[in-house]
């Protein structure tokens, strides 16, 4: 069976993630309280990207994934005249950003953070963000958190599979069972999404195809250490994009940064204080 990179089919990408739109309601109302320019950090295929740009903002999206900025580039080539002005697209490392602007807003959205293993790359990464942030600029992310619950399944058989569902490839048409599969490497939690063809005579051919996507598990306080330790303070969470409290049980953290004291940016609304 294939391993291959988590974002190397992009269309089956924004195809699986087509209903997720919570995220992009909120970072969309942070980014018009504090305004642009926008620095959208792993952009993906512009899932983020495009309604700021929509909303008359400035974005720059940066991301490493040669497919998914392919798509992104495509997507922003149906936009208007007007807004394609207002966008770039960048190929980098997140921690080593390729830019000398200075932002009001950065985002990071969809746990992308935690694609960074160590303490060591994470705090490259966030003295990048301070590096990249207007005084008083913010930076707006958020990470999984899973449950005991949840991580149990990183404990179980290694055949056990979680989460089965049948579907069509929305390019190719095939047919195609889906299911996951978890284990725990210290603080990394891998997650495998297996990709298995439905059908007399198709599993275990050239196209099987098997996913593995790793995240960083972090703590409240870990992301509190690690900022700091760039510069920029805390000024706000959240257990989800709906404004509730971060607080067991939610196993969604967002977190909202400031790059220094030197100018105050306009209030978050419905903050959570530190």
């Amino acid at each position: 069976m294939n391993v291959r990179d988590p974002f190397d089919d992009a269309a089956l990408y924004d195809w699986e993630y087509r209903r997720r739109r919570d995220d992009v309601r909120f970072y969309g109302t942070l980014a018009d309280e504090r305004g642009g320019p926008i620095l959208d950090l792993g952009c993906g295929t512009g899932r983020l990207m495009l309604p700021l740009l929509r909303a008359g903002h400035t974005v720059v999206g940066v991301d490493r994934g040669p497919a998914m900025l392919a798509r992104a580039a495509a997507r922003l080539a149906r936009l208007s005249p007007r807004a394609r002005r207002r966008a770039l697209l960048l190929r980098a490392d997140l921690r080593r950003i390729p830019v000398v602007q200075r932002f009001a807003f950065a985002v990071a959205a969809f746990h992308t953070i935690q694609h960074l293993a160590t303490d060591r790359e994470l705090g490259d990464f966030f003295a990048e963000v301070a590096r990249v942030l207007q005084p008083g600029g913010w930076f707006a992310f958020d990470t999984f958190a899973p449950n005991a619950q949840f991580l149990a399944r990183a404990n179980a058989a290694r055949d056990r599979r979680w989460a089965r569902t049948r579907f069509r490839h929305p390019t190719t048409g095939r047919r195609l069972e889906y299911s996951e599969s978890y284990r725990l490497e210290d603080r990394i939690l891998v997650s495998t999404f297996h990709y298995d063809p439905v059908g007399r005579g198709q599993r275990g051919g050239a196209a099987d195809r098997r996913v593995e996507l790793a995240h960083r598990l972090l703590e409240p306080g870990e992301i509190r250490r690690l900022a700091a330790g760039a510069g920029l303070s805390l000024i706000a969470s959240w257990g989800g994009f709906d404004g509730r409290p971060l607080a067991p049980p939610t196993e969604q953290h967002v977190y909202l940064l400031r790059r220094g004291t030197a100018q105050r940016g306009r209030r978050a609304r419905g903050r959570q204080k530190k």
